[in-house]
């Protein structure tokens, strides 16, 4: 029988205890709100509730479906969301793969790296942004809301290490098996590469759907507003 020490189980409790403290921060501020979505409005005002409903209603979840703005921005959001990461994925591992490769192989894949490196570190404004949208045709659509963050920099560095971390022998393999470029990135690369993958297209679809500051200035009507 394996013997524990008591440093190892005073620190195993003390551990877990954080950790279920932690969890219970995150989660109970969500508990609160959703028990003041189901509260009487006037035993919200008071303060009276906490984290289970005062007074039970619908009354809020009959407010919001029965108005036409809500379900349109609803859709809109859902409409951004998957054009978002689709274009968001393709762009990030086409992008991701060549970049991944060694200098021999690619010449100036350290020059194309420090050029996305430097769109993160300096932004051309605000006010160019803008007008670039604005003179390529693309306010009041959701290719606004899409096209203009379509090769998220941060993303691309994410996977191109994840990839650069995948044994060359397989990618070797798979040209001398007459494989190209492309067969070896989605036969191999990206099925070994779900978990970061999966990473990426979290990131994307959170940013996506939380976004608010572009739907805000780059939609002129509110009826093509997203949900945010």
């Amino acid at each position: 029988m394996h013997y524990i020490s008591w440093s190892r189980r005073l620190f195993l409790v003390a551990n877990s205890t954080f950790l279920v403290v932690l969890a219970l921060l995150c989660f109970l501020p969500l508990v609160h709100v959703l028990a003041v979505s189901f509260s009487e409005s006037a035993a919200v005002a008071a303060g009276q509730v906490t984290f289970w409903p005062v007074d039970f209603s619908l009354k809020s979840y009959d407010f919001i479906i029965s108005r036409p703005e809500f379900l349109r921005s609803f859709g809109i959001t859902l409409e951004r969301v998957a054009l978002g990461t689709a274009i968001n994925m393709l762009l990030t591992i086409t992008i991701a793969y060549p970049l991944s490769k060694e200098t021999k192989s690619f010449r100036m894949r350290t020059v194309y790296v420090w050029i996305f490196v430097f769109t993160i570190l300096f932004a051309g404004g605000l006010v160019p942004w803008y007008m670039t949208i604005k003179y390529t045709g693309l306010l009041d659509s959701v290719w606004a809301l899409v096209l203009p963050g379509a090769v998220p920099v941060f993303n691309v560095i994410l996977l191109l290490n994840f990839f650069r971390g995948l044994p060359k022998e397989l990618e070797e393999s798979c040209f001398m098996d007459g494989a190209g470029h492309l067969r070896t990135l989605w036969s191999i690369y990206v099925p070994l590469s779900l978990p970061g993958l999966a990473t990426v297209g979290l990131f994307t679809i959170v940013g996506h759907w939380n976004a608010w500051f572009d739907g805000l200035i780059l939609m002129n009507k509110p009826e093509h507003y997203p949900l945010s």
